[in-house]
């Protein structure tokens, strides 16, 4: 037992450490901190809805965050899982239903599922930051190309950041339009950002828990003119917020982008423009 405690102990010096270090030797730089409300902001309304759309826009993030999937017959939709078993009441995987098929199901509050193009249009007419994540691109080839299209058609390519954990294709984005800004998306085990793709990514999308365990992936990224955006894995929390903040994070990705504006607006941050396409 008395070698477990020691053992945990040290498991938590560890960050606290590297933290500590970090922020001693980290100099500070004015920047923007962006507010991007995950999944529309699941903490204040059900994902990926048009009621947490809606709210992202009326609390004033910067950005909306959403996922999105498609279906049998080639319609874009946002839902974050595989399935709708979770969100719906149905049941199967989108890939396998058609357009029809999902129009009958409601969400847990009530609402359709949502397309693509409907979030799109929301987004333009409020004048919102969108940040598209291209899920099991495996399943739905050509997926970036077609959703590239309709941010294209809509006017909003220098209001769209793709996110994906496919970094395939944000390559394949940027050659399809070197002007659109792509993030790859970093998950758990994930340390390291200095093999990023595609090379010319404008922002990278780390997990903020290892952030926590390896702060130095900030100064990392900030070395070669990349900006960092946190997303947050069971540690969705203003406290965390706070932490990735003091740490000189460029945006959070979060649940309660309520919380987030607040810490933004206590921490005087500098306004700075999103970088632009890097050669």
């Amino acid at each position: 037992m008395k070698n477990l405690r020691n053992l945990l102990a040290l498991l938590l010096a560890i960050p606290v450490f590297n933290i500590l270090l970090y922020r001693t030797l980290n100099v500070s730089r004015p920047r923007t901190v962006q507010i991007a409300a995950h999944r529309g902001g699941a903490a204040l309304a059900a994902e990926n809805t048009r009621a947490a759309f809606n709210n992202a826009i009326r609390i004033h993030a910067d950005w909306i965050e959403f996922d999105v999937h498609r279906t049998i017959d080639g319609v874009l939709v946002i839902m974050h899982d595989d399935t709708v078993n979770r969100m719906t009441n149905g049941k199967g995987f989108i890939k396998d239903m058609t357009w029809e098929q999902l129009q009958r199901l409601r969400v847990v509050n009530g609402e359709p599922i949502m397309t693509f193009e409907e979030v799109v249009a929301l987004a333009k007419n409020a004048a919102m930051g969108l940040l598209p994540e291209l899920k099991s691109t495996s399943y739905y080839p050509g997926i970036e190309a077609q959703a590239l299209e309709i941010v294209r058609r809509a006017d909003c390519l220098s209001k769209t950041i793709f996110l994906s954990f496919d970094w395939d294709v944000l390559e394949h984005l940027k050659e399809l339009e070197p002007e659109i800004k792509v993030a790859p998306v970093y998950g758990p085990g994930q340390w390291d950002v200095s093999e990023t793709r595609p090379t010319n990514a404008e922002i990278v999308a780390p997990m903020a828990e290892m952030v926590l365990l390896n702060p130095w992936m900030i100064r990392q990224a900030h070395a070669v003119g990349r900006q960092v955006w946190v997303w947050f894995g069971v540690l969705d929390h203003p406290a965390m917020y706070r932490l990735m903040l003091s740490l000189g994070v460029d945006g959070l990705i979060c649940n309660d982008p309520v919380a987030a504006r607040r810490l933004v607006g206590q921490s005087h941050q500098l306004a700075s423009p999103i970088p632009e396409g890097r050669a």
